[in-house]
């Protein structure tokens, strides 16, 4: 028995070995791989709270359903072929959750459009799941939905009376919250999603130095929830919220108003000026549930020591809420306009053709002009109008990050667990002509070309 023992003890020591040793001969092949990259200088790895290890932060991920969320409405049919589904048919995996649409109850062209979306899907997309519910009008809507904008038409009010509503049309424990326009420029993995059970949220001041509206949507989050804001949170989509938030923030706001619906609610905040449920809804996230989620900040407007001094204590942002390069890319860009996403098509071009690389495909449209290195796609770093952060010692860091990101994403391609083909981006591209619409091309863009994120 004891000869068994210490036979069993030195296989398990083998074993340990050898995967010692596979882990520094590919630690050994990464800094050689970016040794031939040049020109940059490569610097150590700042590491926070150890996050950019994305095989670390993939241990007790939860792969649980995640629904995809979109507040939609036949005003905005093209948008959401040309930017959305085109790039999420890429870059959004089938089997991470379902695709929900919440059209207008008593429109006709949203039912009709809703009947085209459900047997183009069926036809074309089985893999992928849609659900199509519909959202009656609030009671009382004829003065509701002139709020909180007056000068704006009651179908963008509508949208934001809705978004706290969110909760409602799915049983997932988790919601990926998109808007219309939102254009894919990279993958979304779990690693994007959690960091270890944990939703990942990033957030920062920096916008208020530049945009009256983020001023206003964090003045707005202040009034409502009666906390100082930590962040803008309306930068990049998919926003990751658990279902239950939406609800738990809804109960706090009417007792805090001592309100008998949320409708009493939404019209005493109104009275302030906008709404903004993105950063209202964080927001109390980060007051009431924060444990729940993995904060990345980027704080521009004061230190930490000064910014601190306006919350109460178990408010406080630690030292590793803040984030001197995310954990992993965002994977989209929010720009100024709708459609306005596209001036980002070589971050969409270089996101597909990288990882078909790291899965080993090398293929012919992804030469030429195509061949994009991965510094194309810093940008996917960016806080906003935040300043950038992949400069000097940190662009190494941000170019590591990427590179694990796309080798991630080539090994489930490899291993048949995620489907990237641009032919699928060619059958949208002829659906929407069914709606009378085509999309504009997605040209290779211009390397290095600002991109108008707000």
């Amino acid at each position: 028995m004891v000869l068994i023992m210490l036979k069993m003890t030195v296989k398990k020591r083998q074993v340990l070995l050898f995967f010692a040793l596979l882990s520094i001969c590919s630690s050994l092949m990464v800094c050689f791989h970016w040794m031939k990259q040049g020109p940059f200088d490569l610097k150590p790895i700042v590491m926070v709270d150890q996050r950019f290890d994305s095989v670390r932060s993939t241990i007790n991920m939860v792969e649980a359903p995640v629904t995809l969320f979109m507040r939609m409405t036949g005003m905005h049919i093209k948008r959401f072929y040309c930017d959305f589904l085109r790039t999420a048919v890429l870059f959004w995996p089938a089997s991470y959750g379902k695709l929900v649409l919440v059209f207008d109850q008593e429109s006709s062209l949203d039912h009709k459009l809703a009947n085209i979306l459900e047997r183009q899907f069926h036809q074309f997309f089985p893999e992928r799941k849609l659900e199509i519910l519909y959202e009656p009008l609030p009671i009382n809507y004829e003065t509701l939905l002139k709020l909180p904008w007056p000068k704006r038409d009651t179908g963008y009010n509508r949208q934001i009376w809705s978004s706290f509503f969110n909760d409602l049309y799915t049983n997932d424990t988790v919601i990926a919250w998109v808007d219309s326009d939102t254009a894919f420029s990279t993958s979304v993995t779990r690693n994007s999603m959690y960091n270890g059970t944990r939703l990942r949220v990033i957030g920062t001041d920096c916008t208020l130095l530049h945009a009256a509206f983020a001023r206003g949507c964090a003045k707005s989050a202040e009034i409502s929830i009666g906390l100082p804001a930590v962040a803008d949170f309306m930068l990049h989509f998919p926003v990751y919220v658990y279902r239950d938030t939406y609800a738990n923030c809804r109960e706090y706001l009417m007792q805090r108003y001592k309100a008998r619906n949320f409708e009493e609610v939404y019209r005493n905040i109104s009275a302030y000026g906008v709404i903004c449920p993105v950063t209202t809804i964080l927001n109390y996230a980060w007051h009431f549930e924060r444990d729940r989620y993995d904060w990345s900040l980027k704080i521009c407007t004061a230190p930490l020591e000064k910014y601190n001094k306006r919350f109460q204590p178990n408010a406080t942002i630690r030292t590793y809420d803040i984030q001197p390069v995310m954990a992993a890319p965002q994977s989209s860009v929010h720009t100024g306009e709708p459609g306005s996403a596209l001036v980002s098509a070589q971050l969409i071009l270089a996101s597909y053709c990288l990882s078909h690389k790291a899965a080993g495909h090398y293929l012919a449209s992804c030469t030429g002009k195509r061949n994009l290195p991965l510094s194309n796609n810093l940008i996917l770093f960016k806080y906003a109008r935040a300043p950038e952060p992949c400069n000097g010692n940190l662009k190494f860091t941000c170019l590591v990050v990427l590179d694990r990101h796309y080798n991630l994403v080539g090994s489930e391609i490899l291993e048949d667990k995620r489907r990237m083909k641009w032919s699928d981006v060619k059958i949208v591209e002829k659906l929407v002509k069914e709606i009378n619409a085509t999309c504009p091309v997605i040209h290779n863009g211009s390397p290095g070309r600002k991109i108008p994120i707000v």
